[in-house]
């Protein structure tokens, strides 16, 4: 769905395009290909969604993966990481869910973090997410008046990756990277090609 192997990802999410969603459905595609992930979100997921899209993993595959919930503290659990992230291999996967908040400015230091994780192994695919805000200027930059967080702090160590809700279509979200778009379709067992 999402060409990992171009380089790092930001994914920028409008409303209800369910990018937590997609996470899992891009942990579960690492996990069967024998890749292992660090999965790092502020909050994590309700588990009733983990199990529906990870759930058909077998013990081997979910052994691979490492779970870490930071809450308001990234700057204290990205030391563990980048003590990890040197170990992983070109198949892995390094995800970093809502990596700043949803409002106001984004943390300078944060913003620091999601940079160097990028230096520290090039073979890497890492994918980053946050919620996209609106354009407050009235000129409709972005992405249809959409806006990434922290975009000028990680210009050039991340490609931004859209992922905007088709209105009035239940459950279908556009993925736009660079000129290319991809119509797909939320299932109970994550996101699916149309």
């Amino acid at each position: 769905m999402i060409d990992l192997t171009n380089g790092p990802i930001h994914i920028s999410s409008g409303p209800g395009s369910n990018p937590n969603s997609m996470c899992l459905t891009m942990i579960s595609n690492i996990l069967e290909e024998g890749g292992k992930v660090i999965w790092v979100a502020r909050r994590l997921t309700d588990s009733q969604k983990s199990l529906d899209i990870l759930g058909h993993l077998q013990e081997k595959e979910m052994d691979r993966m490492m779970i870490i919930e930071f809450g308001e503290n990234l700057e204290e659990n990205s030391k563990n990481i980048k003590k990890i992230i040197p170990l992983l291999k070109k198949r892995d996967l390094l995800i970093v869910e809502d990596w700043c908040e949803s409002y106001g400015r984004v943390k300078a230091k944060d913003a620091n973090i999601m940079v160097d994780f990028t230096k520290i192994n090039k073979d890497l695919q890492i994918v980053i997410t946050s919620n996209s805000y609106e354009d407050a200027s009235g000129q409709k930059r972005g992405l249809d008046g959409w806006m990434v967080r922290g975009e000028k702090a990680l210009l050039g160590a991340y490609r931004t990756v859209w992922m905007t809700k088709v209105q009035e279509q239940f459950q279908k979200v556009i993925i736009t990277d660079g000129d290319s778009q991809k119509l797909v379709i939320l299932t109970p067992n994550g996101f699916k090609n149309t």
